[in-house]
């Protein structure tokens, strides 16, 4: 297993590659996208200045099995601890009409900086990460368009990592959010946020359909 790190040129390769899986379906077969099956705490490095949003494309085998993991968006010194947290998470393999197949989940990893709830987070969200080329045809995952950082409840001493698992619809809606890994007193926050976000549905064959995105909210109070 290697992890990679690559800009644009590099996502057109690994969507190119997931086309001999979705192919599967071009007669209208039924396709479930892979998901997180047990995810556990990522760390929130102490030298990090401020918060942000490392985006991963993981790579899975049929039998759900990570392969390698893609840095989508890097930004340090948040990347090394995001990869080193999910490369210990387990995963469902996705599926065509009932059974498995190769295919790539995106992960997105939102280092939420300490903000006590009603206080705007100096800066505004997390930067958007780039977009997989829509033109290769074929499938495509849902990507992020609009992020937002959770507020910190106030009167918590809760910290963590909160990992949702999200459906985006066809309109590029949330849909059902599942708690994979959760912190009590830190859920509801990371639901909310997620609920504000923007989303492109994913792609299949030239039209919009159902897909899904693991999202990870790390969150630690103020320790100075």
């Amino acid at each position: 297993m290697r992890t990679s790190r690559r800009g644009a040129a590099g996502l057109m390769v690994i969507a190119a590659l997931a086309l001999g899986a979705w192919g599967q379906g071009e007669n209208g077969g039924k396709f479930v996208a892979a998901d997180v099956a047990a995810a556990g705490n990522v760390a929130y490095p102490m030298n990090a200045a401020q918060g942000g949003l490392v985006s991963l494309l993981v790579k899975l085998d049929e039998n759900g099995a990570a392969q390698d993991w893609h840095v989508v968006q890097d930004v340090p010194p948040l990347t090394a601890p995001a990869l080193e947290g999910v490369k210990k998470w387990t995963f469902h393999a996705a599926t065509m009409n009932g059974k498995n197949v190769a295919a790539y989940l995106p992960v997105q990893v939102v280092f939420n900086p300490y903000n006590p709830g009603g206080t705007a987070v100096s800066g505004g969200g997390p930067k958007v990460p780039a977009a997989v080329p829509s033109n290769l045809g074929n499938w495509m995952p849902p990507q992020v368009r609009m992020a937002s950082y959770a507020f910190y409840p106030p009167n918590t001493e809760a910290q963590g990592t909160v990992v949702l698992s999200v459906t985006v619809d066809k309109s590029g809606h949330t849909g059902r959010i599942k708690i994979v890994h959760g912190v009590a007193g830190l859920n509801d926050a990371a639901i909310e946020a997620v609920k504000q976000w923007g989303f492109q549905p994913a792609m299949r064959d030239g039209q919009t359909g159902t897909g899904r995105m693991c999202i990870a909210f790390v969150f630690q109070r103020n320790l100075s």
